[in-house]
């Protein structure tokens, strides 16, 4: 993989400004019971995992971090995302149990790593293990699987890095066919072209759903408004006759105001409890975009019904404001 990477930032006249090369392993975990975990055995992991977790040697923490990290026999380090495994003394996988030397606050292989995993969970682990090789060894009938990576920044903007993309995937297309090892494969992929690709997607869906959402409030707000002003004009007479019997203008803007309040709001609160019932089923849907952060969801959410609700309030006091003017004397 090293060599992998050196070779072809050679082939391109690019200079390597940081390169990162390590092993990890990675596996699901079947069933939990507070710290206690099982593995999924061989060809068994099939359906969703309760939990997942990355382990990674000692040495290659060391490296990504810069700090030491003293583990030796059955101790790990940790870091969770699962609330069963936080702030715990002992670990157990299976039937062996390993000791939290130090537990991680931070996620450290940010900058270093792609974490695989964030993208379908939010509910995934990191272990920091004294030898991997030696971990692997006590799961052999487990579903923990290998892999390697390797990455490198290079001395190339932006542009020059979507130009290179397609040749770096034939560069590996290339050395894939050249690997006589079974069951091996390596795949790739550059950060800017990934960028740009995944700009171009959401920032599409962003730019629909903002637009869609505009034009559907402004036809209801209008719907609502003109229906209003003309329920104006049919009303005039009635209201000047009440006026001339005494109807004062408080009376008449509190009814106004009333007639208005119910049009206007009763179709956004039958909207905003649709929004409820639809709300897990929307964020199943998102999930599958890679939207797991539950609490930014439910933050965006609130936050375009809160949108949407001032809209609505400025909308009625206009409109409130043009029947009064239609219906009074």
């Amino acid at each position: 993989m090293d060599k992998l990477l050196s070779q072809f930032a050679s082939d391109k006249g690019y200079k390597i400004k940081e390169k990162e090369v390590l092993r990890y392993a990675y596996f699901g975990v079947a069933n939990q019971e507070g710290n206690k975990l099982t593995i999924f055995e061989k060809g068994q992991n099939r359906v969703q995992p309760t939990t997942v977790f990355m382990v990674f040697d000692q040495k290659d923490y060391e490296n990504m971090t810069g700090q030491k990290l003293s583990l030796s026999g059955n101790e790990v380090g940790l870091f969770a995302k699962n609330e069963g495994v936080k702030e715990q003394k002992t670990l157990t996988l299976n039937d062996h149990q390993f000791s939290v030397k130090e537990e991680f606050n931070k996620d450290f292989i940010v900058n270093h790593v792609p974490n695989q995993f964030n993208i379908l969970t939010a509910d995934y682990n990191y272990l920091v293990v004294p030898d991997l090789q030696a971990f692997l060894d006590q799961f052999p009938d487990s579903a923990i699987y290998n892999q390697f990576y390797g990455g490198i920044n290079v001395n190339a903007s932006e542009e020059e890095q979507l130009k290179v993309a397609d040749e770096y995937d034939k560069y590996l297309d290339q050395f894939n066919a050249q690997l006589n090892t079974e069951g091996s494969y390596v795949y790739g992929s550059n950060l800017s072209d990934a960028r740009s690709q995944m700009s171009a997607l959401f920032g599409g869906v962003f730019f629909i759903g903002i637009f869609l959402s505009i034009i559907f409030m402004i036809g209801t707000v209008l719907v609502i408004y003109y229906k209003q002003i003309s329920e104006g004009y049919e009303d005039r007479e009635r209201f000047i006759i009440l006026q001339k019997v005494g109807l004062d203008q408080k009376q008449i803007k509190q009814t106004i105001n009333k007639q208005v309040l119910t049009v206007f709001f009763l179709p956004l609160l039958f909207a905003f409890i649709h929004l409820a019932f639809a709300y897990h089923m929307l964020s199943l849907i998102l999930k599958v975009i890679g939207v797991i952060d539950t609490n930014m969801m439910l933050i965006v959410t609130l936050s375009i019904c809160a949108i949407f609700l001032i809209a609505y309030v400025l909308i009625f006091m206009i409109t409130s404001r043009s029947y009064r003017k239609i219906v009074q004397m």
